[in-house]
Protein backbone atom coordinates (compact mmCIF):
# COMPACT_ATOMS: atom_id res chain seq x y z
CA UNK A 1 0.00 0.00 0.00
CA UNK A 2 2.81 2.47 1.03
CA UNK A 3 4.40 1.62 -2.61
CA UNK A 4 1.40 2.40 -4.41
CA UNK A 5 0.49 5.55 -2.61
CA UNK A 6 4.10 6.38 -3.40
CA UNK A 7 3.66 5.97 -7.03
CA UNK A 8 0.31 7.52 -7.05
CA UNK A 9 1.46 10.81 -5.92
CA UNK A 10 4.32 10.84 -7.91
CA UNK A 11 1.79 10.55 -11.19
CA UNK A 12 -0.32 13.61 -9.74
CA UNK A 13 2.85 16.03 -8.91
CA UNK A 14 4.17 15.21 -12.72
CA UNK A 15 0.74 15.65 -13.92
CA UNK A 16 0.75 19.08 -15.24
CA UNK A 17 -2.28 21.41 -14.61
CA UNK A 18 -5.50 21.79 -16.95
CA UNK A 19 -4.21 23.91 -19.72
CA UNK A 20 -1.18 25.41 -17.97
CA UNK A 21 1.24 23.57 -20.61
CA UNK A 22 -0.78 24.87 -23.48
CA UNK A 23 -0.30 28.16 -24.32
CA UNK A 24 -3.32 28.50 -26.89
CA UNK A 25 -5.47 27.92 -23.73
CA UNK A 26 -3.29 29.56 -21.47
CA UNK A 27 -4.04 32.51 -23.98
CA UNK A 28 -7.87 32.62 -24.25
CA UNK A 29 -8.12 31.84 -20.49
CA UNK A 30 -6.17 35.15 -20.20
CA UNK A 31 -8.09 37.01 -22.85
CA UNK A 32 -12.02 36.42 -21.30
CA UNK A 33 -10.11 37.07 -17.78
CA UNK A 34 -9.18 40.60 -19.42
CA UNK A 35 -5.52 40.91 -19.77
CA UNK A 36 -5.72 41.20 -23.61
CA UNK A 37 -1.46 42.24 -23.58
CA UNK A 38 -0.85 38.58 -21.92
CA UNK A 39 -2.86 36.66 -24.70
CA UNK A 40 -1.13 38.60 -27.50
CA UNK A 41 2.44 38.00 -25.87
CA UNK A 42 1.32 33.79 -25.68
CA UNK A 43 -0.95 33.74 -29.24
CA UNK A 44 2.18 35.85 -31.64
CA UNK A 45 4.82 32.89 -32.00
CA UNK A 46 1.77 30.43 -32.18
CA UNK A 47 0.50 32.07 -35.34
CA UNK A 48 4.11 32.56 -35.92
CA UNK A 49 4.83 28.85 -36.03
CA UNK A 50 1.63 28.06 -37.58
CA UNK A 51 0.10 31.11 -39.82
CA UNK A 52 -2.87 28.48 -40.81
CA UNK A 53 -4.18 27.79 -37.29
CA UNK A 54 -7.24 29.76 -37.90
CA UNK A 55 -8.86 29.50 -34.01
CA UNK A 56 -5.18 31.25 -33.13
CA UNK A 57 -5.36 34.11 -35.42
CA UNK A 58 -9.47 34.25 -34.47
CA UNK A 59 -8.00 34.61 -30.92
CA UNK A 60 -5.38 36.89 -31.82
CA UNK A 61 -7.63 39.61 -33.47
CA UNK A 62 -10.19 39.30 -30.31
CA UNK A 63 -7.15 40.29 -27.92
CA UNK A 64 -5.65 42.96 -30.40
CA UNK A 65 -9.45 44.77 -30.49
CA UNK A 66 -9.57 45.03 -27.28
CA UNK A 67 -6.38 46.74 -27.00
CA UNK A 68 -7.72 48.75 -29.65
CA UNK A 69 -4.90 47.59 -31.90
CA UNK A 70 -7.15 47.80 -35.16
CA UNK A 71 -4.75 47.42 -37.96
CA UNK A 72 -3.23 43.95 -36.34
CA UNK A 73 -6.63 42.59 -35.73
CA UNK A 74 -7.87 43.19 -39.20
CA UNK A 75 -4.52 41.20 -40.13
CA UNK A 76 -5.09 38.49 -37.78
CA UNK A 77 -9.15 37.81 -38.72
CA UNK A 78 -8.50 37.72 -42.30
CA UNK A 79 -5.91 35.60 -41.95
CA UNK A 80 -8.17 33.13 -40.54
CA UNK A 81 -10.59 34.03 -43.56
CA UNK A 82 -7.99 32.70 -45.79
CA UNK A 83 -7.81 29.63 -44.43
CA UNK A 84 -11.38 29.23 -43.19
CA UNK A 85 -13.75 31.68 -45.29
CA UNK A 86 -16.86 30.24 -43.39
CA UNK A 87 -14.95 31.42 -40.03
CA UNK A 88 -17.78 33.33 -38.27
CA UNK A 89 -16.46 34.52 -35.48
CA UNK A 90 -13.38 35.79 -37.81
CA UNK A 91 -16.12 37.73 -39.35
CA UNK A 92 -17.63 39.24 -36.74
CA UNK A 93 -14.44 40.20 -36.07
CA UNK A 94 -13.04 41.90 -39.04
CA UNK A 95 -17.56 43.22 -38.87
CA UNK A 96 -16.36 45.11 -35.16
CA UNK A 97 -12.82 46.75 -36.37
CA UNK A 98 -15.58 48.45 -39.32
CA UNK A 99 -17.56 49.60 -36.04
CA UNK A 100 -14.46 50.39 -34.38
CA UNK A 101 -13.69 52.88 -37.37
CA UNK A 102 -16.82 54.12 -37.83
CA UNK A 103 -17.59 52.71 -41.43
CA UNK A 104 -20.83 50.83 -40.17
CA UNK A 105 -21.56 50.42 -44.09
CA UNK A 106 -18.66 48.43 -43.72
CA UNK A 107 -19.22 46.16 -40.79
CA UNK A 108 -23.12 45.46 -41.91
CA UNK A 109 -20.98 44.16 -45.47
CA UNK A 110 -18.96 42.07 -43.27
CA UNK A 111 -21.93 40.57 -41.79
CA UNK A 112 -23.34 39.73 -44.77
CA UNK A 113 -22.23 35.62 -45.11
CA UNK A 114 -22.89 35.04 -41.54
CA UNK A 115 -25.91 32.67 -40.39
CA UNK A 116 -28.73 35.10 -39.80
CA UNK A 117 -28.95 32.57 -36.61
CA UNK A 118 -25.81 33.49 -35.01
CA UNK A 119 -26.87 35.10 -31.99
CA UNK A 120 -23.63 37.00 -31.84
CA UNK A 121 -23.78 38.16 -35.45
CA UNK A 122 -27.47 39.18 -34.84
CA UNK A 123 -26.67 41.65 -31.72
CA UNK A 124 -24.26 43.37 -33.84
CA UNK A 125 -26.57 44.07 -36.58
CA UNK A 126 -29.33 45.21 -34.56
CA UNK A 127 -26.31 47.29 -32.75
CA UNK A 128 -25.52 48.51 -36.18
CA UNK A 129 -28.68 49.25 -37.70
CA UNK A 130 -29.97 51.26 -34.55
CA UNK A 131 -30.24 54.96 -34.67
CA UNK A 132 -26.42 56.15 -34.77
CA UNK A 133 -25.64 57.45 -31.35
CA UNK A 134 -25.51 61.47 -31.51
CA UNK A 135 -21.59 62.81 -31.90
CA UNK A 136 -22.28 66.67 -30.23
CA UNK A 137 -23.46 67.97 -27.02
CA UNK A 138 -24.33 71.06 -26.40
CA UNK A 139 -24.46 72.42 -21.96
CA UNK A 140 -26.16 75.69 -21.67
CA UNK A 141 -25.94 77.05 -18.05
CA UNK A 142 -27.05 80.04 -16.20
CA UNK A 143 -27.15 81.07 -12.31
CA UNK A 144 -28.13 83.78 -9.83
CA UNK A 145 -26.77 84.00 -6.91
CA UNK A 146 -27.74 86.42 -3.73
CA UNK A 147 -25.25 87.57 -1.34
CA UNK A 148 -26.01 88.74 2.37
CA UNK A 149 -24.61 91.61 3.65
CA UNK A 150 -23.01 94.80 0.83
CA UNK A 151 -22.07 92.71 -1.78
CA UNK A 152 -23.88 92.91 -4.74
CA UNK A 153 -25.34 89.36 -6.27
CA UNK A 154 -23.75 87.36 -9.13
CA UNK A 155 -24.68 86.65 -12.06
CA UNK A 156 -23.35 83.67 -14.17
CA UNK A 157 -23.87 82.04 -17.85
CA UNK A 158 -22.06 79.30 -19.21
CA UNK A 159 -22.33 77.56 -22.39
CA UNK A 160 -20.01 73.98 -23.75
CA UNK A 161 -20.10 72.25 -26.74
CA UNK A 162 -18.53 68.89 -26.76
CA UNK A 163 -17.86 66.06 -30.05
CA UNK A 164 -17.38 62.71 -29.31
CA UNK A 165 -16.70 60.58 -32.38
CA UNK A 166 -16.11 57.45 -30.72
CA UNK A 167 -16.66 56.75 -26.85
CA UNK A 168 -13.30 56.40 -26.90
CA UNK A 169 -12.33 60.39 -27.32
CA UNK A 170 -14.03 63.53 -26.78
CA UNK A 171 -12.86 67.47 -27.50
CA UNK A 172 -14.30 70.56 -26.19
CA UNK A 173 -14.83 73.72 -26.11
CA UNK A 174 -16.28 75.91 -22.62
CA UNK A 175 -17.32 79.70 -22.54
CA UNK A 176 -18.28 81.40 -19.26
CA UNK A 177 -19.73 84.68 -18.33
CA UNK A 178 -19.36 86.19 -14.71
CA UNK A 179 -20.31 88.87 -13.03
CA UNK A 180 -19.18 89.91 -9.59
CA UNK A 181 -18.82 92.69 -7.16
CA UNK A 182 -19.96 94.76 -10.37
CA UNK A 183 -17.28 93.28 -12.49
CA UNK A 184 -17.38 91.42 -15.77
CA UNK A 185 -15.27 88.63 -16.96
CA UNK A 186 -15.56 86.15 -19.46
CA UNK A 187 -13.25 82.84 -19.39
CA UNK A 188 -12.46 80.41 -22.00
CA UNK A 189 -11.21 77.11 -22.30
CA UNK A 190 -10.43 73.79 -24.42
CA UNK A 191 -10.22 70.32 -23.58
CA UNK A 192 -9.36 66.84 -24.50
CA UNK A 193 -10.10 63.73 -23.10
CA UNK A 194 -9.89 59.91 -24.23
CA UNK A 195 -9.55 56.28 -23.12
CA UNK A 196 -6.02 55.54 -22.12
CA UNK A 197 -6.55 51.93 -21.63
CA UNK A 198 -9.13 49.26 -20.50
CA UNK A 199 -11.31 51.13 -17.90
CA UNK A 200 -8.69 54.35 -17.79
CA UNK A 201 -9.52 57.38 -18.70
CA UNK A 202 -7.32 61.00 -18.86
CA UNK A 203 -8.20 64.51 -19.97
CA UNK A 204 -6.07 68.28 -20.43
CA UNK A 205 -7.13 71.26 -20.48
CA UNK A 206 -6.32 75.13 -21.21
CA UNK A 207 -8.21 78.08 -20.12
CA UNK A 208 -7.56 81.87 -20.14
CA UNK A 209 -9.37 85.36 -19.04
CA UNK A 210 -9.50 88.50 -21.32
CA UNK A 211 -8.24 91.09 -18.77
CA UNK A 212 -9.26 89.00 -15.63
CA UNK A 213 -10.77 90.71 -12.68
CA UNK A 214 -11.41 87.61 -10.49
CA UNK A 215 -10.91 84.91 -12.85
CA UNK A 216 -7.82 83.33 -13.38
CA UNK A 217 -5.23 85.31 -15.98
CA UNK A 218 -4.93 81.37 -17.37
CA UNK A 219 -5.28 78.14 -16.08
CA UNK A 220 -3.90 74.28 -17.06
CA UNK A 221 -5.61 71.13 -15.80
CA UNK A 222 -5.01 67.66 -16.36
CA UNK A 223 -6.70 64.33 -14.53
CA UNK A 224 -7.13 60.81 -14.32
CA UNK A 225 -9.81 58.03 -13.73
CA UNK A 226 -9.73 54.51 -13.64
CA UNK A 227 -12.20 51.76 -12.78
CA UNK A 228 -11.14 49.63 -10.37
CA UNK A 229 -14.00 47.08 -11.23
CA UNK A 230 -17.49 46.85 -13.22
CA UNK A 231 -20.80 45.56 -11.89
CA UNK A 232 -23.42 47.31 -9.63
CA UNK A 233 -20.14 48.26 -7.27
CA UNK A 234 -17.91 49.06 -9.38
CA UNK A 235 -15.30 51.54 -7.78
CA UNK A 236 -13.68 54.60 -9.66
CA UNK A 237 -10.85 56.37 -8.56
CA UNK A 238 -10.40 59.68 -9.65
CA UNK A 239 -6.99 62.64 -9.96
CA UNK A 240 -7.13 66.02 -10.69
CA UNK A 241 -4.67 68.88 -10.89
CA UNK A 242 -5.03 72.39 -11.77
CA UNK A 243 -2.27 74.90 -12.20
CA UNK A 244 -3.35 78.82 -12.19
CA UNK A 245 -3.12 82.47 -12.33
CA UNK A 246 -4.81 85.05 -10.75
CA UNK A 247 -3.98 88.56 -9.77
CA UNK A 248 -2.41 87.33 -6.46
CA UNK A 249 -0.21 85.00 -7.67
CA UNK A 250 -0.14 81.13 -8.65
CA UNK A 251 -2.33 78.87 -7.30
CA UNK A 252 -2.58 75.20 -7.18
CA UNK A 253 -4.91 72.03 -6.56
CA UNK A 254 -4.91 68.41 -6.52
CA UNK A 255 -7.70 66.62 -5.77
CA UNK A 256 -8.11 63.26 -5.24
CA UNK A 257 -11.42 61.40 -5.22
CA UNK A 258 -13.11 57.76 -5.57
CA UNK A 259 -16.50 57.04 -6.84
CA UNK A 260 -18.79 54.18 -4.89
CA UNK A 261 -21.81 52.29 -6.68
CA UNK A 262 -23.95 51.07 -4.18
CA UNK A 263 -26.15 48.99 -6.79
CA UNK A 264 -27.24 50.44 -10.49
CA UNK A 265 -29.23 53.53 -9.74
CA UNK A 266 -26.75 54.94 -6.81
CA UNK A 267 -23.69 55.90 -6.11
CA UNK A 268 -21.40 58.65 -3.92
CA UNK A 269 -18.73 60.51 -4.64
CA UNK A 270 -16.28 61.78 -2.73
CA UNK A 271 -13.15 64.19 -2.82
CA UNK A 272 -9.69 65.36 -0.77
CA UNK A 273 -8.77 68.60 -2.26
CA UNK A 274 -5.77 69.93 -1.69
CA UNK A 275 -5.10 73.26 -2.38
CA UNK A 276 -1.37 75.85 -2.07
CA UNK A 277 -2.26 79.42 -2.34
CA UNK A 278 -0.49 82.52 -3.49
CA UNK A 279 2.04 82.17 -0.26
CA UNK A 280 2.61 78.40 -0.94
CA UNK A 281 0.38 77.48 2.05
CA UNK A 282 -1.22 74.23 2.13
CA UNK A 283 -4.77 73.99 2.63
CA UNK A 284 -7.19 70.89 2.49
CA UNK A 285 -10.76 70.61 2.30
CA UNK A 286 -13.35 67.41 1.26
CA UNK A 287 -16.49 67.19 -0.59
CA UNK A 288 -19.35 64.51 -0.73
CA UNK A 289 -22.12 64.22 -3.05
CA UNK A 290 -24.81 61.17 -3.55
CA UNK A 291 -26.53 60.29 -6.92
CA UNK A 292 -29.44 58.34 -6.87
CA UNK A 293 -31.20 57.84 -10.53
CA UNK A 294 -34.49 57.48 -9.55
CA UNK A 295 -36.19 56.65 -12.78
CA UNK A 296 -34.87 55.78 -15.99
CA UNK A 297 -34.99 60.17 -16.74
CA UNK A 298 -34.90 61.42 -13.23
CA UNK A 299 -31.57 61.52 -11.21
CA UNK A 300 -31.77 63.43 -7.92
CA UNK A 301 -28.00 64.62 -6.52
CA UNK A 302 -27.07 66.58 -3.24
CA UNK A 303 -24.03 66.76 -1.44
CA UNK A 304 -21.76 68.85 0.86
CA UNK A 305 -18.37 70.05 0.90
CA UNK A 306 -16.20 72.22 3.01
CA UNK A 307 -13.43 73.22 1.23
CA UNK A 308 -11.17 76.57 0.00
CA UNK A 309 -12.27 78.30 -3.43
CA UNK A 310 -11.10 80.97 -5.54
CA UNK A 311 -14.25 81.67 -6.86
CA UNK A 312 -13.62 85.47 -5.63
CA UNK A 313 -10.11 85.85 -7.11
CA UNK A 314 -8.73 84.78 -3.72
CA UNK A 315 -8.57 81.72 -1.79
CA UNK A 316 -11.11 81.40 0.83
CA UNK A 317 -12.87 78.75 2.83
CA UNK A 318 -16.18 78.04 1.93
CA UNK A 319 -18.76 75.06 3.36
CA UNK A 320 -20.97 74.23 1.19
CA UNK A 321 -24.69 72.73 0.56
CA UNK A 322 -25.91 72.03 -2.64
CA UNK A 323 -28.42 69.79 -4.65
CA UNK A 324 -30.89 69.45 -7.60
CA UNK A 325 -32.64 67.79 -10.01
CA UNK A 326 -31.74 66.70 -13.57
CA UNK A 327 -34.73 65.32 -15.75
CA UNK A 328 -34.98 63.83 -19.27
CA UNK A 329 -38.01 65.56 -21.06
CA UNK A 330 -36.68 64.17 -24.49
CA UNK A 331 -34.53 61.43 -25.77
CA UNK A 332 -31.62 63.74 -26.23
CA UNK A 333 -32.77 66.85 -24.11
CA UNK A 334 -32.03 66.99 -20.34
CA UNK A 335 -33.32 69.74 -17.57
CA UNK A 336 -30.95 70.40 -14.84
CA UNK A 337 -32.09 72.52 -11.38
CA UNK A 338 -30.04 72.76 -8.97
CA UNK A 339 -30.27 75.21 -5.57
CA UNK A 340 -26.86 75.96 -3.30
CA UNK A 341 -25.93 77.58 -0.31
CA UNK A 342 -22.62 78.69 1.09
CA UNK A 343 -21.22 80.16 4.17
CA UNK A 344 -17.93 81.91 3.09
CA UNK A 345 -15.51 82.98 5.02
CA UNK A 346 -15.81 86.46 4.39
CA UNK A 347 -18.61 86.56 6.27
CA UNK A 348 -21.08 86.66 3.21
CA UNK A 349 -23.57 83.52 2.38
CA UNK A 350 -24.19 82.91 -0.88
CA UNK A 351 -27.44 81.12 -2.38
CA UNK A 352 -26.89 79.81 -5.69
CA UNK A 353 -30.48 78.86 -8.36
CA UNK A 354 -29.03 77.06 -11.25
CA UNK A 355 -30.79 75.92 -14.29
CA UNK A 356 -29.44 73.92 -17.05
CA UNK A 357 -30.35 72.68 -19.97
CA UNK A 358 -28.41 69.58 -22.21
CA UNK A 359 -29.24 68.82 -25.87
CA UNK A 360 -27.39 65.73 -27.58
CA UNK A 361 -27.35 65.90 -31.13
Amino acid sequence: MRVTFAVALSLVLAAPAHGQDDPYQAAVQARIAGDPARAVRLLQPIVAADPRNADAQVQLGLAQLALNRLAPAQAAFEAALAVAPGYADARIGLARVAQRRGDRTAALRALEPVDPGNTDAAALRAQLNAPEEPKWQLDLEGSYSHLSGPQRDWQEAAAQLRYHPDERIAVGGRVEYARRFGLDDVYGELSLDGQIASGVRGYVSFGATAKPDFRPEWQIGAGVSARLHGGRYATVLTLDARQARFAIGDVQSVTPGIEQYLGERVWLTARWINLFDERGTHRMGWSLRGDAQVTGKLRLFAGYGDAPDTDEGVVVEVRSMFGGVSYDIGPRTTLRLSLAHEDRATGADRTQFGLGLGLRF
